[in-house]
């Protein structure tokens, strides 16, 4: 089975939903008004409810159905929990047979954009995020049509797209420049897309933009590419913080720049709630224990 909305919640249970948390349960999602529906507060209350959030078109293991829940792994996010994939509940009701595979696929490479019926018309499906990947039934100068779970086609403008995978891991500056369409975005528990994102929300999916599959979570991520010494960390680079008591990964971003030896970062901050690119605080420089580094 695929996911058939812009993105489906992926929860630790069934009743770990909230009252707030209808309209991202629902075909179609409004992510866009459940995102706005929700302060700080609120989304200090997705932890240990929300893990992650699975894209279009993104295949997921049926283990279980109960109540019109499914209950799921999601092989395309790497994940401790389980060697086949990330695991978690959604509704039912977002899942579709798989869309029909080409040979061609194309990513999805702006913060969102619309599936259109025809080119340049009624919208089939709103939001479609950042880093989703669908099979490409035909390309023209400025439409792309896809295949869709379920069976269906849709238009993406070619502008807001790519060929997936790239053959390359990406560059720091890639990584960098993609990532900086994000600044000021809102920090949100378990979010991958254009409506919050977490932490390592932020670097699964960068990764994932440019053709790489990385784990969704910092604890996990934390084992990806090249160990670097901190006295040699560089732009590009994964920068990992945990408190001194603890061995728990709390935080991953991105080197930006390092200037006499003092780090700026790319990330998802739950501190300030939103998505920044600037010199790290003395908190967050006494966490940092380690980086890696996986670019071309």
């Amino acid at each position: 089975m695929q996911i058939a909305v812009a993105a489906a919640g992926l929860w630790t249970a069934p009743d770990a939903v909230r009252e707030v948390d209808a309209l991202a349960l629902t075909t179609p999602t409004d992510l866009a008004a459940w995102a706005a529906a929700q302060g700080p507060a609120e989304r200090r209350e997705l932890w240990g409810r929300l893990d992650t959030q699975v894209l279009l078109g993104d295949t997921v293991l049926v283990d279980d159905v109960k109540d019109g829940w499914a209950q799921v792994v999601v092989p395309s996010q790497p994940c401790r929990k389980d060697p086949r994939g990330y695991p978690g509940w959604l509704p039912l009701s977002q899942l579709a047979a798989p869309a029909e595979e080409t040979g061609e696929q194309v990513v999805v490479t702006v913060p969102k954009t619309d599936i259109r019926v025809t080119p340049g018309g009624e919208v089939l499906i709103a939001d479609v995020s950042f880093a989703t990947i669908l099979p490409v039934q035909e390309t023209s100068a400025d439409w792309v049509r896809v295949n869709l779970p379920g069976g269906g086609t849709g238009y993406l403008p070619r502008a807001d797209v790519s060929a997936y995978p790239s053959e390359n891991l990406p560059t720091a500056e890639q990584l960098l420049t993609t990532g900086r369409q994000f600044l000021g975005l809102m920090y949100l528990a378990g979010g991958v897309t254009a409506h919050g994102l977490d932490c390592s929300g932020l670097t699964y999916g960068l990764y994932r933009r440019f053709g790489q599959v990385i784990p969704r979570d910092a604890t996990d991520q934390y084992a990806v590419g090249e160990r670097i010494d901190l006295a040699d960390l560089a732009p590009g680079d994964l920068m990992f913080f945990r408190k001194p008591d603890t061995g728990f990964v709390y935080h991953v971003g991105l080197c930006a720049e390092v200037v006499d030896g003092w780090p700026s970062m790319l990330h998802c901050s739950q501190t300030d709630w939103d998505t920044l690119d600037g010199p790290i605080t003395e908190v967050r420089h006494e966490h940092l224990f380690a980086a890696r580094r996986l670019v071309g």
